[in-house]
């Protein structure tokens, strides 16, 4: 039996090719299992970490891009306490006491007459400090009605919380700009606030 078949795989040339043949081919498939899986593996999850890297890398950037948001808000913040949008002060005793002479020159400005002006208890609202006083003043109603805005729309910015107004009985007017003596008479009192700014401090 083995001479006949040795006879044949002499005789027969492409029986030995063949052998060969699926002898590479079996090599082959062996150095694809050893070496070329592996090294396909490795690149594969060398790809996965550098998609990884370039998403955190992504959200890197992103949190970069805000840094100069972050620093306009910043400067703005302090542009406004420098441009006087917050009463400013060493304390609240000499905010409120500004605040008082502050009313009163308005008050007098707009043609109105002062009966007083009080400090009122300051208040917080969404950690912001107000200070605030009342600001009672009568005269014509032009008068009033100009202190009220220029309360409102001045520097430092204002904010009437409450107010009375009311009519009173004639009085004698002279002395008020533009003003007659049987001109109306208004009474009115303003709650005015404003947020605070110790030097040194946060609003």
């Amino acid at each position: 039996m083995m001479a006949r078949l040795a006879t044949a795989w002499r005789e027969q040339p492409w029986l030995r090719r063949s052998a060969f043949v699926a002898g590479n081919v079996a090599a082959a498939l062996v150095a694809a299992v050893v070496l070329v899986m592996p090294v396909q593996a490795f690149f594969a999850d060398r790809d996965a970490r550098i998609a990884s890297q370039r998403t955190l890398l992504a959200r890197f950037d992103a949190i970069a891009a805000q840094q100069t948001r972050v620093e306009a808000a910043v400067h703005e913040a302090d542009a406004q306490v420098d441009h006087g949008e917050f009463l400013a002060g060493t304390n609240e005793g000499v905010v409120v006491a500004d605040l008082q002479t502050r009313l009163k020159a308005v008050a007098d400005a707009a043609g109105a007459r002062l009966r007083s002006v009080q400090s009122l208890p300051p208040k917080t609202r969404e950690e912001v400090r107000y200070v605030g006083a009342r600001l009672d003043v009568y005269g014509p109603l032009a008068a009033i009605q100009r202190t009220l805005h220029a309360v409102e729309t001045g520097n430092p910015f204002l904010f009437v919380d409450a107010a009375v107004i009311r009519t009173a009985p004639p009085v004698n007017m002279q002395g008020l700009p533009n003003a007659t003596a049987q001109e109306p008479v208004i009474d009115a009192q303003f709650d005015v606030f404003g947020a605070v700014q110790l030097k040194g401090r946060a609003p």
